[in-house]
């Protein structure tokens, strides 16, 4: 019986919300990487996605990466903490982090 795995989706801004600096793409690279290492894949969805959204009253406009990550569900936890990791390392007050559903991996007989 195949594994159900549990999809989420989460928006990484390409500007640090402390600085406004834009993250060089080195740091988003090895982000991808650790990730892939630690939750067995992601996939980059996007680049360059716009985004906008009210802070308060203030319109605030983002160019984020789009992911896609899948687990288990046992580890719904780790990758959530994951996120939180990711938020601080990018300079964020918050990640978007959306579940999608559900996936499973099927292979030839």
């Amino acid at each position: 019986m195949p594994e159900t795995l549990l999809v989420f989706e989460l928006l990484i801004p390409r500007r640090d919300d402390r600085t406004g600096l834009v993250h060089p793409s080195a740091l988003f690279d090895a982000w991808v990487l650790e990730t892939a290492a630690r939750f067995g894949g992601i996939t980059q969805l996007a680049t360059d996605v716009r985004g906008l959204w009210f802070d308060q009253k203030d319109l605030v406009q983002d160019v984020s990466n789009s992911y896609r990550v899948a687990v288990a569900p046992d580890r719904t936890t780790e990758l959530r903490q994951h996120v939180r990791e990711a938020a601080r390392r990018f300079g964020q007050r918050c990640l978007y982090f959306q579940w999608s559903g559900e996936a499973e991996l099927v292979y030839p007989e």
